[in-house]
């Protein structure tokens, strides 16, 4: 990317963000990308690159500062890191300015990672566009993770994917929930994207992933659903995605045997 230039904006100070500032800046002193921390963009020294937002309640960086930012930086992405104070924020406060973000107690490495693709002009999580959608930027993180047993291959013959293909079982609204064809639809474009085969049903033994869109359904029934498929596939990988769960949600969904939980983004 050349000359790269990021703006770190917000209080990281802050207990909650100190490992994900101290991360993202070791990371940009590695690459020799220039940063820096609270300062107006007009004396960041040129066109911005990148936005890293520490955000320690609702509305603390202005609507229309945002939108200022915007106009004067088109393509630089806005990444919001949000602490605690944020919980609940996209019921009450309206949504984020940004397909981008995420809760200081969920951060990992994976972000800086991401961080780092993108400023090395790779493919990367940023390289989305800053209009994504919740279920384009939730779906960039649902990766294969086991490969097809040779005495399964012909579970599903009508598939014309090439054989190395891992399958992924794709359960949108799935069990008493009905079906959603839209969304099937997105996540199997998806799911070829990355180079799986999309299946819409399957009798174990299954060697692939599954991917189940888990809005719009009664919790309770939600978990009983998953704790049913549980134990049709045991040893495989489970990947869920809702609309901002709260962190005790995603609890409960672990606990059932849920592999990870990721949150849409808007």
């Amino acid at each position: 990317m050349g000359e790269a230039m990021v703006v770190i904006k917000g209080q990281i100070n802050r207990r909650e963000f100190e490992v994900p500032f101290q991360l993202c800046a070791c990371t940009l002193k590695q690459m020799g990308v220039s940063y820096c921390v609270n300062t107006n963009v007009g004396h960041a020294g040129g066109a911005v690159d990148f936005f890293l937002f520490f955000q320690s309640y609702p509305n603390e960086f202005p609507p229309s500062g945002l939108a200022q930012l915007r106009r004067e930086n088109p393509f630089a992405p806005f990444f919001f890191v949000l602490g605690a104070g944020c919980e609940g924020m996209l019921r009450t406060a309206g949504p984020i300015d940004s397909p981008f973000y995420v809760y200081a107690h969920a951060w990992n490495e994976n972000y800086v990672t991401q961080l780092r693709l993108f400023l090395n002009n790779q493919p990367s999580l940023f390289s989305l566009p800053t209009t994504a959608e919740q279920d384009e930027v939730a779906l960039f993180w649902t990766k294969p993770s086991k490969h097809p047993n040779p005495a399964t291959e012909k579970t599903h013959p009508s598939e014309s994917s090439p054989p190395s293909s891992p399958y992924c079982l794709i359960l949108t609204r799935h069990g008493p929930f009905g079906n959603d064809p839209a969304m099937n639809q997105l996540i199997a474009d998806e799911q070829r994207r990355i180079g799986c085969r999309p299946v819409f049903s399957a009798t174990p033994p299954f060697d692939g992933i599954i991917v189940a869109d888990l809005n719009h359904a009664p919790k309770k029934k939600i978990l009983e659903s998953i704790k049913s498929l549980r134990r049709q596939f045991a040893d495989n990988d489970f990947t869920v995605y809702v609309d901002s769960p709260r962190i005790e949600e995603k609890s409960d969904y672990i606990q059932t045997g849920v592999t990870r939980v990721l949150a849409k983004l808007r």
